[in-house]
């Protein structure tokens, strides 16, 4: 191992680049050109070498990493500079949205005013309808410059206007299923003329007998005089429960409603529904005549309420 030594440092030493002469031929267009280099040079050469390799390659290898790092740096600003302007454009964006969802609210117990439905209590929109919402587990405000902007608070806010949303979805659809129903009860609730022509000959109220003027009964209906065989329509929709003659009111069509409303159309001439079909608001159901205890051609038309007779002009 010693020898070995030896002879590695016997090559290297400066005596064994003594002898040594380096030729460097190069071939131009005036022929050949020759270089030399003493062994010392050469060896000098090689020393300097060896010395100033590491660090020509650390130097290298700093400019390459700083080069990097400076790339990466104005990547992150730039980065930065934009994600500054979407998290100012979503302040904005959600700034609009709690005035949007406030105008919401507000029409939104209007509504319920109008449709006779309770109101939204102020302490029930403050909370709105609780859970699903973000879960804001670390602090991100660091990240921005300005205090005016704080993920934090907008998370939050994101969080409130989720609640406040879930809320209006529930009153929505509780006003709809509510206006449906009443929807559903006013196509029942008798609500126009009989027949779109007329005179009003007798009202709802006690009257003399047009048969015996002597005598004061009560008129339980409203007569129109028309020509016989004027269309007569149904006042709302509902189901035929009679298509018979009486003696007084002739040939006559009941309907009932729902909701306690049945109507009565007497005098007829013809009829053109029969017992049990269902009909609309508005629906042909017959044609006015004189059949019954009648002077003249007419028609009688009655509303009754839970069998209480009333006054039809308040249903016109």
């Amino acid at each position: 191992m010693a020898n070995l030594r030896q002879k590695l440092l016997r090559i290297i030493s400066p005596q064994s680049f003594a002898n040594i002469k380096l030729l460097i031929l190069r071939e131009g267009r005036t022929g050949l050109h020759e270089f030399s280099m003493s062994g010392t040079n050469l060896y000098r050469a090689v020393v300097m070498g060896v010395i100033l390799l590491p660090l020509v390659l650390f130097m290298g290898a700093q400019l390459l990493l700083e080069t990097a790092h400076s790339s990466r740096v104005n990547r992150l600003r730039r980065d930065n500079v934009r994600l500054l302007s979407r998290v100012d454009r979503m302040d904005s964006q959600i700034a609009e949205l709690e005035r949007s969802l406030g105008m919401l609210s507000d029409l939104d117990q209007d509504l319920r005013m109008h449709a006779n439905i309770p109101l939204i209590p102020g302490e029930i929109r403050m909370i709105g309808t609780g859970g699903g919402g973000i879960d804001v587990t670390y602090d991100l405000d660091y990240l921005l410059p300005s205090e005016d902007l704080s993920v934090v608070a907008m998370s939050h806010r994101v969080d409130v206007l989720y609640r406040a949303l879930k809320l209006e979805q529930l009153s929505y659809e509780s006003i709809k299923d509510s206006l449906k129903n009443d929807l559903a009860r006013l196509r029942n609730t008798p609500s126009i003329r009989p027949m779109t022509q007329g005179t009003f000959t007798s009202g709802f109220g006690y009257r003399r007998d047009p048969y015996d003027p002597r005598i004061r009964h009560m008129h339980r209906g409203l007569d129109i005089s028309v020509r016989r065989g004027t269309e007569v329509r149904s006042t709302a929709g509902g189901q035929v429960t009679a298509t018979r003659f009486d003696r007084n009111l002739g040939l006559y069509i009941k309907i009932d409603h729902g909701n306690g409303f049945h109507t009565i159309y007497g005098h007829m001439r013809d009829a053109a529904v029969v017992q049990g079909q269902r009909v609309s608001r508005g629906t042909l159901i017959g044609w006015s005549g004189n059949t019954g205890r009648s002077t003249a051609p007419h028609l009688h038309y009655e509303v009754r309420h839970y069998n209480q007779t009333q006054n039809p002009l308040n249903y016109f």
